[in-house]
């Protein structure tokens, strides 16, 4: 299990490679890459319809120490439901222009469903209970508005 929070940006495809180096017993891998969007969606769970607002900078500010140490508890809950081989979350933090990687969530085990549920599990509950602030902020905008919880991310824990 390794977990990251960093500023630094981080490569999807090193990332994978080092999920798989020497891993000669899962034959399932299963990653989720998250970049930053231009827009803000709307919650489409929300009563009344939410207009989209372009998005030139998205600003993360977390708590170190504590941000590592919910995404590792997400990390154990996951493990301790699916056999799991790998598990390797990179989460970014600072202002992220659109388009760039916020996060990596890379699961590995011997069969293909187990890495993709735990996949998606770890994904569900890091957007809704590890500690990350995000400031929307539009092109040209000196301050931006802070993003609140979706309904919708809510919802998505109830399946597990």
């Amino acid at each position: 299990m390794s977990i990251s929070v960093q500023a630094e940006g981080f490569d999807p495809g090193a990332e994978y490679n080092l999920l798989r180096s020497e891993n000669y017993s899962d034959g399932a891998t299963a990653m989720f890459v998250g970049t930053v969007r231009d827009f803000s969606p709307a919650d489409t769970a929300a009563l009344e319809p939410v207009e989209q607002k372009t998005v030139a900078v998205l600003e993360l500010e977390h708590y170190p120490g504590m941000a590592e140490s919910a995404l590792t508890d997400i990390a154990r809950r996951a493990a301790e439901r699916w056999p799991l081989g790998r598990v390797r979350i990179v989460h970014r933090y600072g202002p992220l222009a659109a388009g760039e990687e916020i996060v990596f969530v890379g699961t590995t085990s011997a069969h293909r469903q187990a890495s993709l549920d735990a996949c998606a599990f770890i994904m569900d509950f890091l957007k809704s209970r590890a500690p990350f602030w995000k400031k929307e902020i539009a092109a040209g905008a000196e301050d931006g508005s802070w993003v609140e919880a979706r309904a919708s991310d809510q919802d998505a824990l109830k399946k597990w």
